[in-house]
């Protein structure tokens, strides 16, 4: 756990981190990862193995050997594995969402998130972010299929990329934004388009651009399922990562294993899907519904499960929705005909 005992590191909260990761990576060496989103470089550099091997197949599909300018340095460490301690408690609580308690720092271009046992740190002004949990085995299987998410957020949104809760699936040529609130079918979709021909950038967040044309990015290659659900997808049991989880976690499987070559960095997007659970025949289908409905499935869950959101996060929204066509995916009782459904609606979108 954070110790409660101190709202404050030594030197403050950049040099505090900054040398528990060093005492980390002194004990246990730095294994590092390059990984590109949105045309926006990104090193990571894990104090040993532990950690690496824990969250580094989320980015497997966005490997990158190109440097870049404007690189985003991520430390990544534990206590468990490294023997060193755990990071002060930084910042003042904030509203949670009932899953524990979390509190936010911001001062000086410095942001720090603490939240389900882990410290998310950026220093925005030089680039620089690190992460740290107690223990690999112990992080919830949601931020270890989704790792960094704070950091990323806070990072993308200051290159013009909203992330946002929601899947996508398409091809070079474009693809679609699927969107919903938890249980609507978002993951039902995505992972039902795996074998289809389609390809896959997420099933749970994403990132977006609006300008100077709609776009998704995709930030992780990991997919998750209520236990129940995996029924329908027989040939993804064999791939789930997590298959001893607590009750109330999903199974998580990695596209980039469950089906090699399927995940894809991005594409531009060319429409909405609000997923709706119908099952009255086995065929799905798409119906045209306003942007105002789309934007309603969308931002309260993006809005509430990132903090802070971005200060223009409903107004970039808003005007996503309004530039691309929106659809009611009416999703039937046979998933296997899902994807045949999408790739009608792509031929005939522009």
């Amino acid at each position: 756990m954070i110790s409660p005992r101190s709202a404050s590191l030594p030197g403050g909260p950049t040099t505090g981190v900054e040398e528990l990761f060093d005492a980390a990576a002194a004990a246990e060496g730095i294994a590092e990862q390059r990984i590109m989103i949105g045309g926006l470089p990104i090193r990571l550099r894990f104090a040993g193995e532990a950690m690496r091997r824990r969250i580094g197949g989320s980015f497997s599909h966005l490997v990158s050997e190109e440097p870049g300018e404007g690189e985003l340095i991520v430390d990544v460490w534990d206590s468990a594995s490294t023997g060193v301690g755990a990071p002060p408690l930084l910042g003042a609580p904030v509203e949670g969402d009932g899953t524990g308690p979390i509190y936010y720092y911001e001062q000086d271009g410095v942001r720090a998130l603490s939240r389900w046992s882990t410290l998310s740190v950026l220093d925005g002004g030089s680039g620089h972010a690190w992460f740290w949990t107690p223990d690999p085995a112990e992080l919830l299987s949601w931020d270890w299929a989704s790792p960094l998410r704070a950091i990323l957020h806070w990072w993308l949104g200051r290159h013009g990329i909203l992330q946002v809760h929601g899947g996508a699936v398409g091809g070079p040529d474009g693809g679609v934004l699927v969107v919903g609130r938890g249980g609507s079918g978002k993951s039902t979709t995505t992972l039902a388009c795996l074998s289809s021909g389609l390809r896959y950038a997420g099933d749970d967040f994403v990132g977006i651009q609006v300008e100077p044309e709609p776009w998704v990015h995709s930030l992780y290659s990991s997919g998750k399922l209520e236990p129940h659900h995996l029924e329908r997808f027989p040939s993804l049991i064999s791939a789930v990562a997590n298959p001893v989880r607590r009750k109330e976690e999903k199974a998580i499987v990695f596209a980039a294993e469950a089906a090699p070559g399927v995940p894809i960095t991005g594409f531009p997007l060319r429409a909405v899907l609000v997923p709706k659970v119908v099952a009255a025949e086995p065929q799905s289908r798409v119906v045209p519904t306003s942007p105002v409905a789309a934007l309603a499935a969308l931002a309260p869950s993006t809005i509430f499960q990132l903090h802070p959101p971005q200060t223009d996060a409903l107004a970039r929204m808003s005007a996503l929705v309004r530039q691309v066509p929106c659809f009611s995916l009416e999703l039937g009782s046979d998933v296997t005909r899902i994807p045949e459904t999408i790739l009608a609606l792509l031929e005939v979108q522009p």
